[in-house]
């Protein structure tokens, strides 16, 4: 399945795909890109693939067709992932196209970010912001907020609100809901069929949004928006700062020391690869 990803960028999309790619999947995803190209001309294209299981026959035949009819269409698209195989993918489909494409690791998706904006006039407009003095510090205008519903991350959203009210600023809550883990993943992953978890998976899915939703309109704020998204914690939540020009990310912290600091604190990776301010608001116990 595919879904979209808000962004605060002339010109550039983001989609993120996760699970199976069926063909009704990619005939909806096709539909939406010509849309954005009739309404925008040519764009560029960010593409998240996470969890990502592969693609039915008739849907690979689909992409052929669309890249040859919208082949000046695109200034250029960048792919992130984490697995070999997509990387010669995209290796391969350099090969039918003049667009410029590029694979990049996921660990690297702020470069991808960086390369795509590189071929919009906006560049010179991120030169002169980034050459501020130091001693210019600029109020934060947006906010973003990781929600997992733990009593951590509550206390992050606590502060949040109070930068938010401080700062005028805009505030954003977001959630990723992972996959259910599908059985059977060591073969080739275009013959995996899911199907099965779907319903559990959307299930999970809606009542994220519903329970997000309700927080959100519990908050005295005039500027609140809120996302649920497919993907990892940490994955999800550095794609949508970049997508949306986010200036501060508040996340909660379990506090923990040692080697079960070491092994595995989102918050942790979030402060360590994110382009903005990171806020870690740690737990009182």
């Amino acid at each position: 399945m595919f879904q979209a990803i808000p962004v605060e960028e002339d010109n550039i999309f983001a989609f993120k795909i996760t699970g199976k790619l069926t063909h009704e999947d990619y005939a909806k995803f096709l539909s939406e890109v010509e849309k954005l190209i009739r309404e925008n001309g040519r764009i560029s294209l960010f593409v998240e693939l996470e969890d990502f299981r592969g693609w039915e026959p008739k849907a690979v035949w689909e992409d052929l067709k669309f890249g040859e009819k919208h082949d000046d269409d695109f200034k250029r698209i960048a792919i992130v992932g984490d697995k070999a195989w997509m990387k010669w993918m995209v290796a391969i489909g350099n090969a039918f196209t003049d667009t410029e494409i590029r694979y990049f690791d996921r660990d690297h998706a702020r470069q991808a970010w960086d390369w795509l904006r590189e071929a919009d006039e906006t560049d010179e407009k991120n030169k002169d912001k980034a050459a501020l003095p130091a001693e210019e510090v600029q109020p934060y205008q947006h906010i973003l907020v990781a929600v997992d519903f733990t009593t951590y991350s509550l206390r992050a959203l606590n502060r949040a609100v109070e930068l938010a009210r401080q700062y005028n600023a805009r505030l954003s809550l977001i959630h990723a809901v992972q996959h259910v883990t599908y059985p059977g993943l060591d073969y080739d992953p275009v013959m995996v069929d899911p199907a099965e978890f779907l319903e559990v998976d959307q299930q999970i899915f809606d009542a994220a949004v519903e329970r997000l939703e309700k927080i959100a309109k519990n908050l005295d704020l005039p500027h609140v928006t809120q996302e649920v998204l497919w993907g990892t914690p940490k994955a999800t939540v550095l794609s949508f700062a970049e997508a949306q020009n986010v200036d501060l990310i508040v996340a909660g912290s379990h506090g923990r020391h040692g080697l079960a600091r070491l092994i595995g604190s989102t918050a942790n990776g979030i402060a360590h690869d994110a382009r903005c301010d990171v806020m870690i608001v740690k737990s009182p116990h």
